[in-house]
């Protein structure tokens, strides 16, 4: 007797409930941990002593909801330190609950460069091969290496015919499935366009007629692209700042990961910062602490997409929508103009990653001592708000 693939999920989320806590009959929680790549001794162990535990109570407040829970690592496990690499999968297996992970281009041994095979083998030897499939609730996840260590000089990204075919395969061992999310390193959008990239379209072809969501890393920042109502990318910002050298990331994305919770087949999805609870996305600063708008508040939304929406209120009078602005992030360039003290190629780097982003709004108040309140609703319809 063949059993079904909700069935089963269903039966494995009733054998894990533990502790008096009901275990649900559909559904996940995601823990997305963008490109950790510790590349020395202290950065691994700042990983461990400061990041995963952090990790670690976000892991804890979901399996208390009953749903089975697993983390996802968007690749550069490591920064091309490939003993590092089954540390790091040990560490994040301490937490209690499934690991995966998709290989980025500081995955590769770089003494095996135009060797895919070779550059692949540490990673390999460590999670396993480097496409996978596995259900979660009632979502069907694939991983992909789109990294092409066949380059003459560095790297490209492709998907080879190999794992098209596989692709292929584990979708007629699931035809029943509607939603698909393809994991991978690069990104599946090309940012400056917003448009799909052509080697990704074979895949959306091959998926067919379903739900798709794509999770990346790669390029250290948050964005989220909205392509049909039907196919979304989440490019997921790195866990630890900004390639260690900065505590938040070049587009103010704070140290965090990106959650994603499925419940009778529905997706919701937040950024968690760590150390904060889940409801606390607002980032405010008063009038007077933003350069070019010293004269208003401004506010940060992490996490933020174009389906958010933000209204103000002063002294408690409604004020309307706030003014969306683009801007640097106040709290990245503060640490790089008067706390980084790094060596002068790593200041360049610091000063040149820097780049304007939308999440930031602002309202200008009538003095500076009136009450502001921010209500800020996001695309699910969940509603924050922040007071100063």
């Amino acid at each position: 007797m063949r059993i079904s693939t909700k069935l089963l999920t269903a039966l494995i989320a009733l054998l894990l409930g533990v502790g008096g806590v009901r275990a649900q009959s559909s559904g996940f929680n995601l823990v997305v941990v963008g490109d950790p790549q510790p590349q020395t001794e202290a950065q691994i162990t700042s990983l461990e002593e400061e990041i995963i535990p952090q990790i670690g109570a976000i892991v804890e407040e979901y399996k208390a909801t009953g749903y089975p829970t697993a983390i996802l690592l968007t690749g550069d496990v490591v920064w091309d330190t490939m003993k590092f690499l089954p540390r790091v999968k040990a560490d994040f297996e301490a937490l209690g609950v499934p690991v995966y992970a998709v290989i980025g281009n500081h995955d590769h041994n770089k003494h095996h460069e135009r060797n895919q095979k070779r550059a692949e083998r540490n990673f390999v030897d460590t999670f396993g091969s480097r496409n996978i499939a596995f259900m979660l609730g009632e979502t069907l996840f694939v991983t992909f290496d789109n990294i092409d260590y066949t380059a003459f000089s560095g790297y490209g990204e492709k998907i080879d015919a190999d794992q098209l075919i596989w692709l292929a395969g584990v979708m007629e061992e699931h035809p029943d499935v509607e939603r698909v999310t393809v994991c991978m390193h690069a990104s599946a959008t090309k940012f400056s366009t917003g448009e799909i990239k052509p080697y990704i379209k074979p895949v959306i072809g091959i998926i067919g007629d379903r739900k798709i969501n794509f999770i990346t890393g790669h390029r250290h920042h948050h964005d989220t692209a909205d392509h049909t109502p039907a196919i979304i990318e989440h490019n997921v910002s790195q866990v630890n700042g900004n390639l260690w050298y900065a505590p938040i990331g070049s587009d103010g994305m704070p140290k965090g990961v990106f959650c994603i919770e499925e419940r009778n087949g529905e997706w919701q999805w937040h950024h968690r910062i760590l150390g904060k609870r889940a409801d606390e996305p607002l980032v405010v600063y008063p009038v007077g602490r933003v350069k070019e708008n010293e004269e208003y508040v401004v506010v940060k939304v992490v996490g933020w997409d174009d389906k958010w929406t933000l209204a103000w209120s002063e002294n408690g009078a409604d004020m309307g929508a706030m003014e969306q602005i683009e801007i640097l992030d106040p709290d990245y360039m503060y640490y790089v103009e008067n706390e980084a003290n790094y060596r002068k190629k790593y200041m360049k780097r610091l000063y040149r990653s820097a780049h304007t982003h939308r999440h930031y709004y602002r309202c200008k108040p009538s003095s500076s001592d009136s009450r502001v309140t921010i209500t800020a609703t996001d695309r699910f319809g969940r509603v924050y708000t922040a007071e100063i």
